[in-house]
C-alpha cells in the first residue's frame, strides 16, 4: 500500500516510522537489533548462561530482529539458546501460554528474555503458577517500557523505546522534507535504553 502511495503521489513528503531498517524509504526507526542485544547482554553480564526466549510473532519484523539479535548475542557470548518459544500474539494472554509451553518443554532456564513487557506480565504468572519466583529463580527482561511496567510484581527490567521523541524526530524530517525537496533519504536511528528494575538479578548456584 505504501509503494502504490508513494508512485501514486511521488511529490507528497511522506516519511515512515519504525519500518525496517532495508526500506528505500525516509524514514525513523529504534534499533530493534541494538535494544534486544542490551537485554540479552545485561543477562550474561549478571552471569546467567541459560537463557531462554519468548519471540514476538516472527512475521513481524520488529520481532524477528530481537530474535535475530538474541541469537547473535548469545552466539558471542559462546553460548546457545536455552529454548525458544514464538508467542502467537503481544498481549498478556499470550505470554502466559507461552511460558506454559517453555516450562512444559522441561529445558532448564534461569533467565528469560521476552519479546516486550504485555508478553512478560502472562509470563510472569504462568511462572509463579508453577512455582518459580521472579527473580530469584528466574529472572526476565521485557521489551518497550510500557507505563505499566514499573508497577509489575515485581518492577520489570526491560528494555525503553522512547516513543515521544520518536514522533518527534519524524515531524522534524518531515519539515525538512517539505522545506527541502532535494534532502537526501536516510533513515534517523535511534539507540534504546535498558532500564533496570527488579526482575533480574545475578545468578547463583
Amino acid at each position: 500500500a505504501f509503494d502504490y502511495l508513494m508512485a501514486a503521489r511521488p511529490s507528497v513528503p511522506i516519511i515512515q516510522l519504525r519500518n525496517e531498517r532495508e526500506s528505500k524509504y525516509p524514514s525513523v526507526i529504534v534499533d530493534q537489533y541494538a535494544g534486544s542485544q542490551a537485554a540479552t547482554q545485561h543477562l550474561i553480564d549478571l552471569g546467567h548462561r541459560q537463557i531462554a526466549e519468548i519471540s514476538g510473532p516472527l512475521h513481524w519484523h520488529e520481532a524477528f530482529m530481537r530474535h535475530d539479535s538474541y541469537l547473535s548475542t548469545l552466539d558471542t557470548g559462546g553460548l546457545a539458546p536455552a529454548a525458544v518459544v514464538e508467542a502467537t500474539g503481544w498481549m498478556p494472554p499470550a505470554g502466559y501460554e507461552a511460558a506454559h509451553k517453555l516450562l512444559d518443554e522441561a529445558k532448564p532456564f534461569s533467565a528469560l528474555v521476552v519479546a516486550n513487557d504485555y508478553l512478560a506480565l502472562g509470563a510472569i504468572l504462568a511462572l509463579n503458577e508453577r512455582g518459580l519466583r521472579v527473580p530469584d529463580d528466574i529472572s526476565i527482561v521485557g521489551f518497550d517500557d510500557t507505563p505499566e511496567a514499573a508497577f509489575f510484581m515485581p518492577p520489570l527490567t526491560t528494555v525503553r523505546q522512547d516513543y515521544d521523541t520518536l514522533g518527534q524526530q519524524g515531524i522534524e524530517y518531515l519539515i525538512e522534507l517539505i522545506n527541502n525537496p532535494d534532502t537526501p533519504v536516510y533513515h534517523r536511528v535511534m539507540i534504546p535504553q535498558l532500564v533496570e528494575r527488579k526482575s533480574t538479578c545475578p545468578f547463583t548456584d
